[in-house]
């Protein structure tokens, strides 16, 4: 029995923990300053906020992959509520004044979002961990 249990030591720290989604808004990252979003959709389906949109570079820095675009979604325009945030990851480089497209969704279960025909985005970020 001795035998086994530092061989499963051994495999258990050899095995890389996996690269999970950082959380929405937090403050470990390295954001870019230089980016803007635009809006071009937003809807609610089956209880469900979906959101489209382009995120361009206009700094001088490439974003190198992994990085990541987020938002706060909110029950209306004014952000009276937040509800939650979603997060999107980009396993491509996006250069100096190029262009590409995001979605993001939101949903929970313990919340009617069909309620919130009118819901807000907002704290739009693109940033790499």
């Amino acid at each position: 029995m001795k035998k086994s249990i530092p061989f499963l030591f051994l495999l258990l720290i050899s095995f890389p923990a996996c690269e999970e989604t950082p959380p929405t808004g937090s403050e470990d990252v390295i954001e870019f300053e230089r980016v803007v979003f635009v809006i071009t959709s937003k809807e609610v389906v089956d209880n469900t906020f979906f959101v489209e949109g382009t995120v361009r570079n206009t700094g001088d820095e490439t974003f190198t992959p992994t990085w990541y675009m987020e938002a706060q979604f909110y029950t209306d325009t004014q952000q009276s509520l937040k509800l939650g945030g979603s997060v999107d990851s980009f396993n491509f480089s996006l250069n100096k004044n190029e262009t590409t497209q995001w979605e993001l969704r939101y949903s929970n279960s313990d919340q009617n979002l069909d309620n919130y025909q009118d819901f807000g985005i907002g704290n739009l970020r693109a940033y790499k961990r």
